[in-house]
């Protein structure tokens, strides 16, 4: 049996070294987790350190501009703060432990489960961080941002700073109303997930690929690490726990991870993620749209209003409730896009198979040329990059 994964994150013992990768986050970080798993499957050298006050006072806040994590430094003064460009850069640097299929369908479904695991699988992560482990969220957010100081202390430094993290269930549309579905819809997304890796190891069969760096995020920071929901896992999803194992002790590199068919386990679980995700990308697209069609600002705002979600579309527990309109998910999912877009007639019939399998085909007829791209860490107009 694997044991759970250990914590990485710790205190730097001194300056930084410019010319090494440094990856400066924190154990309980969603997003951390992801390319932390990244890189260490890929075997890229790096150090793992904790962000701290004193890391956010003199590296993340001059170069970034903002407090967030995580944040990679590297060579040559390299400042990269979204996972997905990190992925991107070490993706071509590090070609070695491919984490892409070659196949443009495979690249198509990774980058698509990256996108659900990356900004739908956050709904019931946040909710049952905020909800059910609030203290211990507290706790660890104190903790990490100075570990030397007495622990009232970083108790209260810790419930200030978790103000605005769980400020954010609002904009997610997590709330009383909706809570019972997203647990619902949890229970049933670890069922599925439980029946997948009782047959394999890792989401594509036995290689892990970008996709498991991406539901690693959640699943180990927030589901597994968290004691309630990770108790909760343990009770009705060992098999899950076990891949979160599997993955925090560093898998062994396999093949290039492939996509001959979507496993027949794993069917049920991305069209569970497409029924209520899909309308949701498909409204803020149509909302992005309308608003760079009256807007000539250089920025796009994270947020571009509300709408309404449905969160068990279709099921006896669908609940209706307000969310923000985000722009940053038109963004990753051009990545997806992109792949389509350039696709020959053969491989974009695969890909019009493969989204039809599971619930995604209107993506398809989405723009294919990007509305935005990210500029200076933040979310631009495509055309005011140039």
């Amino acid at each position: 049996m694997l044991s759970a994964p250990e914590d990485l994150f710790h205190p730097a013992p001194s300056a930084l070294d410019p010319d090494a990768w440094s990856l400066l986050g924190a154990d309980c970080s969603y997003y951390t987790a992801k390319i932390s798993a990244f890189l260490r499957y890929k075997r890229i050298p790096h150090q793992s350190i904790l962000a701290t006050r004193e890391i956010f006072a003199e590296h993340i806040l001059p170069r970034v501009g903002w407090p967030v994590i995580p944040v990679l430094l590297g060579p040559n003064h390299t400042t990269l703060q979204d996972t997905s460009d990190m992925v991107d850069a070490l993706e071509l640097a590090y070609p070695q432990v491919p984490t892409l299929p070659a196949d443009a369908a495979g690249r198509f479904l990774v980058y698509l489960m990256e996108l659900l695991f990356d900004e739908w699988v956050k709904v019931p992560a946040l909710h049952y961080r905020w909800n059910h482990d609030n203290d211990f969220a507290i706790s660890e957010f104190g903790r990490n941002n100075d570990p030397t100081l007495p622990l009232e202390r970083q108790l209260a430094i810790g419930a200030k700073i978790a103000t605005r993290f769980r400020g954010w269930l609002g904009a997610l549309g997590v709330n009383e109303l909706a809570a019972p579905a997203i647990e619902t819809e949890y229970h049933l997304l670890l069922a599925g997930l439980e029946a997948h890796f009782t047959q394999h190891d890792f989401l594509l069969g036995s290689t892990p690929s970008l996709a498991d760096c991406a539901l690693y995020g959640p699943f180990h920071a927030h589901l597994f690490r968290d004691p309630n929901s990770g108790a909760l896992m343990k009770s009705l999803a060992p098999q899950v726990e076990a891949w979160v194992c599997r993955m925090g002790a560093v898998p062994a590199v396999g093949e290039q991870p492939t996509r001959t068919q979507i496993p027949d386990t794993l069917r049920p679980v991305l069209r569970q993620l497409c029924r209520d995700y899909v309308p949701v990308l498909l409204a803020q697209t149509a909302a992005l749209r309308a608003w760079l069609a009256s807007h000539t600002e250089a920025e796009v705002p994270r947020e571009l209003g509300r709408h309404t979600v449905t969160f068990g579309r279709g099921t006896a527990h669908e609940v209706g409730t307000e969310r923000a309109i985000f722009s940053y998910d038109h963004w990753m999912l051009q990545r997806a896009l992109a792949v389509y877009a350039a696709a020959d007639p053969h491989e974009r019939e695969a890909i019009t198979m493969l989204a039809a399998d599971i619930g995604a085909t209107n993506l398809l007829a989405l723009p294919s040329t990007p509305l935005v791209v990210r500029h200076g860490f933040k979310l631009t107009p495509a055309q005011e990059a140039d």
